[in-house]
């Protein structure tokens, strides 16, 4: 599986995330009270939208390509998950040693003694197998003196990250394929082009 570069920021509105958790939930039936069991690292991003209306078919040239490159289901993308770059100067958070594959990750290299992203922010975890696992915190990331943290998020990572990979902060992003079916392109009168937009979490 390769991952194809995208000719630009992709040209999308109404962008629809969604990151279902499987889980089994057992309810007695004489009680009433339920015990849920969940799979961690076992959930899954999608997203869906409406790609841009583009004009003319040489400013077309470069998505078409783009698409055809993807071949379907088996090529990736990486999909920018805020809708511009995030300004800030800390860019060299890396993962410290002792990390899970869960929901918190021992992170390193902030500045001192200050919150770098508010819960709600989006960042993206390099995994050994090669995966980038988009997390949402769940808790504001504060910096204590040495300029260590430990981050809470969601979903689990599903794998250990390696001690010191640095974690993307400034555009946070999935590793995505495509999922609408079949691929292509629609054309309209007036040289006008879209292209249907449907993927999920490449893992």
């Amino acid at each position: 599986m390769a991952i194809i570069p995208t000719p630009a920021r992709l040209p999308l509105r109404g962008l629809k995330w969604r990151c279902p958790e499987p889980a089994i939930v057992n309810r007695s039936g004489w009680t009433g009270t339920s015990k849920v069991v969940g799979l961690p690292g076992a959930g899954v991003w999608s997203a869906s939208g409406e790609f841009r209306v583009i004009v003319g078919e040489e400013n077309v040239l470069p998505w078409r390509a783009f698409f055809t490159a993807l071949r379907g289901q088996r090529n990736s993308f990486r999909l920018i998950a805020i809708e511009r770059a995030r300004q800030t100067d800390v860019t060299a958070v890396t993962v410290r040693a002792g990390a899970g594959n869960a929901d918190t990750l021992p992170l390193q290299g902030m500045p001192a003694s200050v919150r770098v992203l508010r819960a709600g922010e989006l960042m993206t975890v390099p995994l050994p197998s090669g995966h980038h696992r988009l997390v949402c915190l769940t808790e504001h990331l504060v910096a204590d003196a040495n300029g260590q943290a430990i981050a809470r998020f969601g979903p689990e990572l599903g794998e250990i990250p390696t001690a010191g990979t640095l974690v993307e902060l400034r555009e946070p992003f999935a590793l995505v394929r495509q999922t609408s079916e079949p691929p292509g392109w629609d054309v309209a009168v007036g040289q006008t082009y879209t292209f249907p937009f449907a993927v999920e979490e490449a893992k």
